[in-house]
């Protein structure tokens, strides 16, 4: 298992003069992918100060598949082979609101290719059916009196019709 490479873009500095300022110190990551993601591998650390002291402060990620833990490192649930280029991570509590950017570089391009069109099945045409309802003549009278529902008649079967051309006009 090789180390991943984190590239921090942006961000604030650490010697500020002009105070806190609540929310994620550095909006924008970037995380060289190397490998599948194992599951509780530390992908990144986010660095999110609200100003104060950082209690009950609560992270959601865009792909259902990460987390960010205790220690604010970006982490997946379970072994992930793809995933998306861009994660967003949304970090907030009383004191603070922000979002942050985590963008994953050298990931393999995903095969637009399913397994349909991988078996020759993707140009076939799909089963086509008509079903005509055999229904005898039914009088309903009007003025009628209770009780309701009435039944005034039954479906006496189902006939399926087999289509197997796409053009109607061809069948002659």
């Amino acid at each position: 298992m090789g180390p991943l490479t984190v590239v921090r873009v942006g961000g604030q500095e650490d010697g500020r003069h002009e105070g806190c300022v609540p929310g994620f110190q550095v909006k924008h990551y970037q995380v060289t992918y190397s490998r599948p993601f194992q599951k509780d591998q530390q992908l990144v650390q986010v660095e999110f100060d609200d100003c104060a002291g950082n209690k009950d402060v609560m992270f959601e990620v865009s792909d259902p598949g990460f987390h960010v833990d205790g220690d604010l490192n970006l982490v997946p649930y379970q072994d992930i082979l793809f995933s998306g280029p861009v994660l967003f991570i949304h970090g907030f509590n009383a004191h603070a609101d922000d979002m942050a950017q985590v963008e994953f570089t050298g990931l393999p391009i995903q095969s637009s290719h399913t397994l349909r069109s991988i078996l020759g099945l993707g140009h076939t045409p799909p089963y086509r059916s008509k079903r005509s309802l055999l229904v005898p003549p039914m009088i309903v009278t009007e003025n009628q009196r209770d009780p309701f529902p009435r039944i005034i008649g039954k479906v006496a079967q189902v006939v399926h019709v087999h289509v197997e051309s796409w053009c109607v006009s061809c069948l002659e």
